[in-house]
């Protein structure tokens, strides 16, 4: 008997990773499958959803999925959910060799996973273990190690990273989600749909198709300069939360809060607007539940900035001045030169910033000299 292992996050389940334990399962002849959701995976950052949202998902992403001479042979195992914490793979296979010691054990994987193997905690015992069963992805080098089968055909280029991105910019995922799971995760409003819906609500839908604007614009940028996309759309989709809050109450707001705003007095009564960007911080982190502090910095800099601003940070505010729905004089120029170089594109935008406020004879935040010497430090 042969007994196929199938682990991962799954955060969520998608078609390619039921594409791959269907040719797994036709793959070897007589095979069965053991699904092992992660509590968390060992090369990944802590997951979207809760081990047992995510197993949730799994089960349904099965029921709903496969033929029924197919399902009887799959079956969910939580003996990573169980453990509470990391488990590597050499761990698992010990687990499942020393369970059913006369089956003969596969690792099932896309060739993304497997060419990650070097990186793997005790690589060679995992190989010791099982045989690797690789389904490859487009462009994939083809396999030549020894212990290693590769599955016939290509497997779609979608993982749960592009689809969790692509549910909280509110892009099209029904061809990678199957109706069960993406129902459930939109009725749940989890992975960011629950974050879209309510600031549909509460912003106009002028202020909305700009927030969506800038999401995207800075999970593009994130993605070009190897920062994280999912991070920057974030920031992005809630850099604006704020301006829910009438600028007549905003100053009354940040003080009612207790929210520290440099010049604080100065600024509520010259352009009270500007504190938008620390309220949209303390609302992220209050009532949308973001607890990451580079995505809060983010949010809260993106107008004032700051005397240091991290990459993230000097990514917003660039997104901010050049996304897709900004046309002002020199936008391009802007954009242009953020795809080219980020800090080139920050700079630029800081110095067009700086320039119409000149230009209009407004008053000049105390903070935009130490955002235009931080501008100029990186680059």
């Amino acid at each position: 008997m042969s007994l196929i292992i199938f682990g991962g996050s799954f955060d969520p389940p998608h078609r390619g990773h039921l594409r791959l334990l269907r040719a797994g399962l036709e793959g070897i002849t007589g095979s069965r499958v053991v699904v092992v959701p992660a509590f968390h995976s060992p090369l990944k950052d802590r997951a979207a959803l809760s081990a047992r949202q995510r197993n949730a998902l799994v089960g349904m992403a099965l029921n709903s999925n496969l033929p029924k001479r197919l399902s009887r042979r799959v079956s969910i195992d939580h003996f990573e959910i169980k453990r509470g914490r990391k488990t590597f793979s050499y761990e698992t296979l010990r687990h499942f060799k020393k369970k059913y010691p006369g089956e003969k054990l596969y690792f099932l994987c896309g060739s993304d996973t497997f060419a990650s193997l070097p990186q793997w905690t005790r690589p060679r015992e995992v190989a010791s273990l099982a045989t690797f069963l690789v389904g490859r992805r487009p462009g994939a080098r083809p396999f030549s190690k020894r212990g290693v089968c590769a599955l016939p055909g290509s497997f779609p280029r979608i993982s749960s990273t592009e689809i969790r991105l692509r549910l909280l910019l509110g892009d099209p995922i029904k061809k990678f989600l199957n109706d069960s799971v993406r129902t459930h995760i939109e009725n749940r409003g989890l992975y960011g749909v629950g974050i879209r819906k309510r600031l549909k609500s509460e912003l106009n839908s002028t202020r909305y198709v700009h927030t969506l604007a800038v999401a995207r614009h800075a999970a593009s940028l994130a993605a070009r300069h190897d920062l994280n996309p999912q991070r920057a759309a974030l920031a992005g989709i809630l850099h604006d939360c704020g301006r829910a809050i009438p600028v007549t109450r905003l100053a009354a707001f940040i003080r009612r809060n207790r929210i520290q705003v440099p010049a604080l007095a100065q600024t509520a009564r010259q352009q009270p607007i500007l504190l938008h960007a620390h309220a949209s911080a303390f609302r992220a982190r209050k009532l949308y539940g973001v607890d990451d502090p580079a995505v809060l910095s983010a949010i809260r800099k993106h107008t004032l900035g700051d005397a240091v601003m991290d990459p993230l940070d000097r990514l917003l505010y660039t997104a901010d001045a050049s996304s897709a729905d900004r046309s002002y004089p020199g936008v391009g120029g802007i954009r242009a030169a953020a795809r080219r170089n980020l800090d080139e594109g920050f700079a630029i935008a800081v110095r067009s910033k700086l320039t119409d406020i000149l230009s209009r004879g407004q008053w000049l935040h105390p903070l935009s000299t130490a955002v235009w010497n931080e501008a100029m430090d990186h680059l």
